[in-house]
């Protein structure tokens, strides 16, 4: 399967500059998400697309770890195709795994996008 981008949607903003620490500003973009209807004042989500590459994969997947710290989570993610398809998938890690958080989340990010998981996760296995 090959992806042309990764999006992390409903981030708030603190969140989507923290993963701006992992992952190369170069290969990341913010899209502010509309206020839904009804709702008043600005509610500061954004969603973050990253360009797949194996450098930027390591950073989100170093961003995820870090954010959920070794606790069991569910992360929405969306893998944007080239073609324009947008398809929505779940990445789960629960803290009673015997998985390593790092390999789990790098095995999971490979299968949606075709880069080699062990190119995520480098020398922290």
């Amino acid at each position: 399967m090959s992806a042309g981008k990764l999006r992390l949607p409903g981030l708030s903003r603190s969140d989507a500059l923290e993963l701006g620490e992992f992952v190369d500003r170069g290969a990341i973009a913010f899209h502010h998400e509309p206020v839904p209807e009804g709702s008043f004042g600005d509610l500061g989500v954004v969603t973050a697309v990253v360009a797949v590459s194996a450098i930027a994969l390591k950073g989100m997947v170093s961003y995820l770890a870090y954010r959920h710290r070794g606790k069991s989570f569910e992360q929405v993610y969306e893998i944007e195709h080239p073609d324009g398809r947008i398809e929505r998938r779940t990445v789960m890690w629960r803290d009673t795994s015997s998985e390593p958080i790092n390999s789990a989340l790098a095995q999971e990010l490979a299968s949606a996008t075709g880069i080699p998981w062990d190119k995520m996760v480098g020398d922290e296995n």
